[in-house]
C-alpha cells in the first residue's frame, strides 16, 4: 500500500507540475523511491528468511518422502506468487484510495488550482511499474531460497533451529572503545556550539563532521557487540540483583541474544537514529522558519512610506477589507545615525548603507503594545539606549558598550547601551541595527534634520493571518522589496517546504515500519527456539503471572537497545545540526525543542505499538494461541 501510494504519487504529473517549477521534487521522488524499494525488498527478504527457517522441519519432512530440493523451490515459489500478487491487488486498492487522500491533503494545504476528477484513481503505470518490481522481489526471493535449501543437508534441514550456544568470550579493551568512541563522537557534536572557537571552525566542518559520524557508528559497534555484554556481565557479581526469580532467567538469555544477533541490534540503532534525525530536521526546518517571522515581521503588513497617495490608499484597502475598528495603523519615524567608535556591533555594517537606526522610546513602545507584546526594559535616561540584536548572544558584548554618534560636523553624542533585545517592532526588511534611545534626545537629533525614513505598520485581530489583506495590498506594491507581509512570509515556507516534508514523511514512515518490524519478527523467532525453556520454567513451579513477567522484561529490553541509544544518537546530530545550518533570530530554545520532541513522541507511540503488538505475539507463540 505505502509503496504503490508513493509510486502513485510521484507519476501524478499534475501535482508534479503544480508543486515542482525547477524539477527539485521530481529528483527528491526518485531518490525516495529507491528508498521505498530498498526497503520493500529489504522487508520481504528478512520475512522470507524468517519464515523459510521456521519452516525447515516440514522441508525435512519433505525431503524425507522423496521430494528433490527443486521441487520444494517450485513449491516455495508458487506459494510466494499468491502471496505476492494478494498483496498487490489489496496494495494498489489501499494504495489508489492513501493516493487520492494525500493529493487532497497537498491542493488543501499548497492552496493548488488542481481539479481532483482530472486525477485517475488508479494510475496505469503506476500498476506497470509495480508489476515490475513484485518480478523482481519474486526472483530474488526464489534465489534465496535456492542458497538456503543448496546450502541445506538433510540433517540441518531437519535441526536447522537447534544450534548449540557457543560460550560468549568479551573483550574488555573493545568493550570500553565503544564507550570511548561514542563519547568521541558527542564531544566533537556539542563542541561547534563554541562557534569560532570549535573544532568544526579552526580544521574544518567536513572533515570533523567525518570524523563525528566515523566514531559514533564504530563506537555504536563497539558499544552493543562489547560493551553492553561487559556491563551485564559486570551486573552479575551484584548477587542480591542477578539472583532474582525473573532476573536469573532473563540476564543470561539477554548477553546471548545480544552477542548473537549484534548486527541486527547494530543496524536498528543506526536506523532508529538516522530515522529519528531525519524526520525531527525536517520538522525543524518546516516549524522554525514560521516561528522565526514573529522577528523577521513583527507586524501583520509593513512598508517605508514612499507615496503618501499610495499610503492613504493601503490604509483605505485595509479598513475596506477587516473593517475600521480592526485596523492598526502605525507611522513610526527612523533617523539614520553615523558613528566612527571603535568595536560598533556587527549589526551596524550588515546594511547597504552603513549606521544605527534611531527610534524613540515612545515609538518603540507604543508599535510593540500594538503587536500585543511586552516591553523587556525600563524607561531610558536621556543618554541611554537599547540594541536591538539580529541574533542572539551567548555573551551580552555590546552592553555597557559607550557609542560615539557623529551627527553633523559639530555635533557628537556619546550614548551608553543600556542593554540589548531581541524584541525587534521593526521588520530587518526595513531596519537593522536598531537603537532605541530616549524620547529626549530623540527630538534633539530630529531637529537636526538629519536623513530619515517612515515606516507604516498595520496590525489587528488575527491579520497576521489574514490572506485577503496580502492579496488587495500587493498590486498596490509590485517589486517593492521593502513591502513584507507576515502571511506571505509563512505561506512562502510551507509551500516550499511541504512538498519536501511529505516526501521526507514517506522515507520517516518506512524507517518506522522497518524498525518495528525487524524487532517484532526477531521477538517471535526467538521466543518460538525458547518455548521450550519456558514449560521447563512451568514445571519448575513459575506461574503463568511469572512466565508473562519474565517474556515482557526481555521483549522491553530488547526493544529498549534501539530506542535509547538511537535517540541519543539523533540528539547529538541534531544540536549539530541545527548550530550548523540553522540562523537562530529567536534565542528561545522552545523553537528547537518543541518539533524535535513532537518528532519523538510520534516516533514512541509507534514504538510502543509495536512492543505491544510483539509482547501479545509471544504470548500466544508461549501459552499456545492463549492470552
Amino acid at each position: 500500500m505505502v509503496f504503490f501510494s508513493f509510486i502513485s504519487f510521484s507519476m501524478n504529473d499534475i501535482v508534479m507540475e503544480k508543486i515542482s517549477s525547477d524539477g527539485r521534487v521530481e529528483t527528491m521522488s526518485k531518490t525516495v523511491a529507491i528508498f521505498v524499494m530498498a526497503f520493500v525488498l529489504f522487508y520481504m527478504s528478512y520475512s522470507n528468511t524468517f519464515f523459510m527457517k521456521k519452516r525447515m522441519n516440514e522441508l525435512g519432512i519433505y525431503s524425507l518422502l522423496g521430494y528433490r530440493k527443486s521441487t520444494m523451490l517450485k513449491l516455495l515459489t508458487f506459494e510466494n506468487i499468491i502471496i505476492c500478487f494478494a498483496a498487490l491487488f489489496v496494495g494498489i486498492i489501499f494504495g489508489a484510495i492513501a493516493h487520492k487522500g494525500i493529493v487532497g491533503a497537498i491542493i488543501k494545504i499548497l492552496k493548488l488550482q488542481i481539479d481532483t476528477s482530472k486525477v485517475s484513481f488508479i494510475n496505469l503505470d503506476a500498476v506497470l511499474f509495480t508489476f515490475a518490481f513484485i518480478f523482481a522481489v519474486l526472483f530474488v526471493l526464489s534465489l534465496s531460497n535456492w542458497i538456503i535449501l543448496r546450502k541445506s543437508s538433510l540433517l540441518t534441514l531437519v535441526r536447522m533451529e537447534q544450534k548449540e550456544d557457543k560460550k560468549i568470550k568479551i573483550n574488555t579493551v573493545f568493550s570500553l572503545l565503544g564507550l570511548f568512541f561514542i563519547l568521541i563522537g558527542y564531544f566533537l557534536a556539542i563542541d561547534i556550539t563554541r562557534g569560532t572557537n570549535s573544532l568544526w571552525k579552526t580544521i574544518g566542518f567536513s572533515p570533523i563532521a567525518l570524523l563525528t559520524m566515523f566514531s559514533v557508528i564504530l563506537g555504536t559497534i563497539f558499544f552493543i557487540h562489547s560493551f553492553l555484554p561487559y556491563a551485564i556481565q559486570q551486573l552479575k557479581k551484584n548477587k542480591i540483583w542477578f539472583y532474582k526469580e525473573s532476573n536469573i532467567i532473563v540476564i543470561p538469555n539477554f548477553i546471548f541474544k545480544i552477542r548473537s544477533k549484534a548486527k541486527t541490534f547494530i543496524l536498528l540503532t543506526l536506523l532508529t537514529a538516522g530515522t529519528l534525525a531525519i524526520f525531527s530536521s525536517t520538522l525543524l526546518t518546516l516549524y522554525y522558519p514560521v516561528a522565526a517571522t514573529e522577528r523577521i515581521v513583527p507586524s501583520a503588513i509593513e512598508f517605508p512610506l514612499d507615496d503618501k497617495d499610495v499610503t492613504n490608499k493601503a490604509l483605505q484597502t485595509v479598513q475596506n477589507t477587516v473593517g475600521k475598528e480592526n485596523t492598526r495603523y502605525t507611522e513610526t519615524t527612523i533617523i539614520n545615525g553615523k558613528s566612527n567608535s571603535d568595536n560598533l556591533p556587527k549589526e551596524y555594517r550588515i546594511k547597504k548603507e552603513h549606521g544605527f537606526d534611531l527610534i524613540s522610546e515612545s515609538d518603540y513602545r507604543k508599535l510593540i503594545h500594538i503587536q500585543d507584546k511586552n516591553v523587556e526594559f525600563n524607561h531610558l535616561a536621556k543618554n541611554e539606549s537599547i540594541l536591538v540584536k539580529y541574533r542572539p548572544e551567548k555573551e551580552n558584548l555590546d552592553k555597557g558598550k559607550i557609542y560615539t554618534l557623529n551627527l553633523t560636523p559639530t555635533t557628537n553624542i556619546d550614548i551608553k547601551v543600556k542593554d540589548t533585545t531581541l524584541l525587534n517592532s521593526i521588520g530587518f526588511a526595513n531596519s537593522v541595527a536598531t537603537l532605541i534611545i530616549s524620547d529626549q534626545l530623540y527630538k534633539e537629533i530630529k531637529a537636526l534634520e538629519l536623513p530619515e525614513k517612515m515606516i507604516v505598520s498595520f496590525n489587528g485581530l488575527d491579520m497576521r493571518n489574514n490572506k485577503a489583506v496580502y492579496e488587495n495590498l500587493a498590486p498596490l506594491f509590485k517589486n517593492n522589496s521593502y513591502f513584507t507581509s507576515s502571511y506571505q512570509k509563512n505561506d512562502y515556507i510551507i509551500q516550499q517546504n511541504s512538498s519536501t516534508f511529505l516526501l521526507i514523511s514517506f522515507v520517516t514512515i518506512i524507517f518506522f515500519i522497518a524498525t518495528g518490524s525487524i524487532l517484532y519478527f526477531h521477538n517471535l523467532s526467538s521466543m518460538m527456539a525458547n518455548k521450550n525453556e519456558f514449560i521447563i520454567l512451568n514445571r519448575m513451579g513459575y506461574n503463568k503471572k511469572k512466565i508473562k513477567r519474565i517474556i515482557s522484561k526481555e521483549i522491553f529490553t530488547l526493544f529498549s537497545i534501539p530506542y535509547i541509544i538511537g535517540l541519543a544518537h539523533s540528539i547529538f546530530a541534531l544540536i549539530a545540526y541545527k548550530t550548523a545550518l540553522m540562523d537562530d533570530l529567536l534565542g528561545k530554545s522552545s523553537a528547537f525543542i518543541l518539533p524535535i520532541l513532537f518528532a519523538i513522541f510520534i516516533f514512541t507511540v509507534v514504538y510502543i505499538v509495536y512492543y505491544l503488538l510483539t509482547k501479545r505475539a509471544c504470548y500466544k507463540i508461549i501459552f499456545n494461541n492463549k492470552k
